[in-house]
């Protein structure tokens, strides 16, 4: 029996599913990753990295419910820039959260789609570990870090894990 650490780029996925008017069921997606391995009977650690601004409400009832939900949430306070911009990605935490834990995993799953990751993809795959990516769709994952996994799934191709919340900020022509 194996175990297989489950690593979430929670900005990157919802940046990228709100933009669409989607909501991610992570409890949903859950399942969904343990059913895709119970044939090999692994034990999984799951860990959602999760931004916030100190006053947002819903992002406070996402860490919560992720919380809840069995997921090892690792929360970081969102910094703003000069510009006036929000520094809120945490690519730099799942990566030491990866190669702190390498030697007792024997698997990763990384859910993202940013190609920033292909080089962590690369050097866990060279330790010989398992390597699958539950990427966030077409147009929305990196093609380098698909072709740097050793397996590959479209999140929003896992039934129930998305839903539609409201419309759309992007129009089809």
């Amino acid at each position: 029996m194996g175990l297989i650490g489950v690593f979430l780029d929670v900005q990157n996925i919802q940046e990228t599913f709100e933009r669409q008017g989607k909501e991610v069921r992570y409890d949903v997606l859950k399942r969904n990753i343990i059913i895709l391995g119970k044939k090999e009977e692994e034990e999984y650690k799951f860990i959602a990295f999760v931004p916030y601004k100190r006053d947002d409400e819903r992002r406070q009832r996402l860490i919560d419910a992720l919380s809840f939900q069995g997921y090892r949430v690792v929360a970081k306070q969102t910094r703003e820039r000069l510009d006036g911009s929000i520094k809120a990605n945490m690519d730099i935490e799942i990566t030491l959260e990866v190669l702190s834990m390498i030697n007792y995993l024997d698997g990763i799953i990384l859910v993202t789609g940013d190609g920033d990751f292909v080089p962590l993809v690369d050097y866990v795959s060279k330790l010989g570990k398992r390597v699958v990516i539950i990427g966030l769709g077409r147009g929305y994952t990196s093609v380098e870090l698909i072709r740097a996994c050793d397996e590959y799934y479209n999140m929003d191709e896992m039934e129930g894990v998305i839903k539609e919340v409201y419309p759309s900020t992007f129009k089809e022509e």
